[in-house]
């Protein structure tokens, strides 16, 4: 599946490709399907890995089929450029955003700054912890400057948690910028980019982030119930471990763990104490492969094109963006239209988007097509 053309380096994927790619996924047999922000639908090779994983635990020994989940962080940790050694697989978004607010000996005036439109899954975690929480307040803008953070930060300040694209404008937050400064500062800083990894190229280690986290239902095409996890080395070293069990703990070379003692990896694996479920985790990897075959950077130049033709189309139809500096989600609205009435409009025509926030956003993905983007920009009144 690769292809070295300047094209698909420079901008969409090469044609021949994209058609390659459009087989992989039935839904495009039916829809305009430009809501990967919200579900990304599963290609065929998940449901192929599913039945063959399946197969597997009917027919051979558990030990071959589950020493393959080392395979997927392999997987994982080329997707975020990051070292495999700091790369976890974990449930969800929301468990890697608990285990920093859970996971540090917190004191009575410690606070954590927080985006106000940024998603629960990062925000509860926080409000839950006791953690003073001071709010980046959004003033109608749909982003943020990095002053923003800087202006409410206090010796007491310890903690930073924010999305690296928000889901419901598309911006694309200045992190690395950010990072820096909380680690400058000694600040815990968290990130949640579930609506980056699998759209945008992401190298990881570059946001100075303590935790950067994504779950695998959207860009990442993988369902529910798991996702990928960064951990600095800091986070690895002092975060506190909430639950410990087979999984999470270093074989012992002799004797019982009464003589022992527990000792848990000194990796991200420490975060895992529990069997994954193998066949979601397995098939996870075969659509980490898809991506790592085809291209991160490719991948996200292709949706980056996408949704510029999609941003200066729906400017020329009235609309204004949310945002001007988004990558991967494209997030509209119109003075005089309802959005949700819109969005029920293109649904009629099978053209699949969401509503965010009272916006119109737009999610492609790499098996998207200009055609079906001026298709989206005909259909809109």
């Amino acid at each position: 599946m690769q292809d070295n053309s300047d094209t698909a380096v420079a901008g969409r994927l090469p044609a021949q490709l994209v058609a390659e790619l459009r087989l992989e996924f039935p839904i495009t047999r039916e829809w305009v399907y430009l809501d990967h922000a919200t579900y990304g639908p599963h290609p065929r090779r998940y449901v192929e890995a599913l039945s063959r994983v399946a197969r597997d635990l009917s027919e051979e020994v558990l030990g071959t089929t589950s020493m393959r989940v080392e395979d997927v962080r392999a997987s994982a940790s080329r997707l975020l450029h990051a070292p495999t050694e700091q790369v976890a697989l974990l449930r969800s978004t929301g468990e890697a955003m608990s285990l920093v607010a859970t996971g540090v000996d917190w004191h009575a005036d410690d606070e954590v700054i927080l985006y106000e439109l940024d998603f629960p899954s990062l925000i509860a975690p926080w409000l839950a912890s006791g953690v003073k929480v001071q709010v980046v307040r959004d003033r109608g803008r749909g982003c943020f400057d990095v002053a923003d953070f800087v202006d409410l930060m206090s010796p007491r300040t310890r903690a930073v948690a924010v999305s690296l694209v928000n889901n419901t404008t598309g911006f694309r937050a200045p992190l690395e910028q950010l990072g820096r400064i909380c680690a400058e500062r000694g600040i815990w800083f968290s990130v949640d980019a579930v609506q980056a990894i699998g759209s945008v190229d992401v190298d990881v280690p570059s946001l100075n982030a303590d935790v950067v986290a994504a779950h695998s239902y959207k860009f990442l095409l993988s369902g529910f119930g798991q996702g990928v996890a960064y951990f600095s080395e800091r986070a690895i070293r002092e975060l506190k471990v909430p639950h410990v069990g087979l999984r999470n703990i270093q074989p012992s070379p002799g004797g019982s763990l009464f003589d022992t003692g527990v000792h848990l990896y000194e990796s991200a694996q420490k975060f895992e104490p529990s069997a994954p479920n193998l066949a979601a985790t397995l098939a996870m990897g075969a659509c980490l492969e898809l991506l790592l075959d085809v291209g991160p950077e490719r991948v996200a130049a292709h949706n980056l094109a996408l949704c510029r033709r999609l941003a200066d189309g729906v400017i020329g139809k009235g609309y204004s963006l949310v945002c001007p500096e988004h990558a991967g989600l494209v997030c509209v609205r119109k003075d005089g239209l309802d959005m949700a009435s819109v969005q029920q409009k293109l649904a009629a025509e099978h053209i699949m988007c969401a509503v965010r926030g009272g916006n119109l956003r737009f999610a492609p993905h790499l098996y998207n097509t200009l055609e079906e983007v001026e298709q989206v920009l005909q259909a809109l009144p």
